[in-house]
């Protein structure tokens, strides 16, 4: 005779959330222009090199990345992750894509998510007084 499978509703929602969790795969941190940025694991680094410029007091860099993540994970993966690292939320722009802006110690971040080629396109640039 067989038992039957008990889960309480709890064990339910505990390996919901660690299921949903998994499906982000986690992220690493990226430097553009100086400042650490969160990327998704599911991104990789696009072919063109970053590009950063310095002029007077004012620094900026931007650096793109692609994968299969959808462009709805990505944007949310940003508005949790940012202001749990002191950045403040100033923009968001939802329509197929994403465009995000976040602001810190003088820095802004902007995000901009987008389809192309079946895959998910993300950029990200950073720009800011020079100290």
């Amino acid at each position: 005779m067989t038992k039957p499978i008990c889960l309480s509703v709890g064990r339910l929602i505990a390996f919901v959330f660690l299921v949903s969790l998994s499906g982000c795969g986690g992220s690493r941190d990226e430097t553009i222009a100086g400042v650490i940025v969160p990327v998704p694991k599911a991104m990789s680094r696009g072919a063109d090199k970053p590009v950063e410029m310095n002029f007077l007091s004012f620094g900026a860099g931007q650096a793109s990345f692609h994968g299969n993540m959808d462009a709805d994970k990505i944007a949310e993966f940003y508005k949790k992750e940012m202001p749990a690292r002191g950045w403040q939320q100033n923009m968001n722009m939802r329509s197929g894509g994403a465009l995000l802006a976040f602001s810190k110690e003088g820095k802004t971040l902007l995000v901009a998510v987008a389809r192309q080629n079946d895959e998910s396109v993300l950029s990200l640039t950073v720009g800011g007084a020079v100290r």
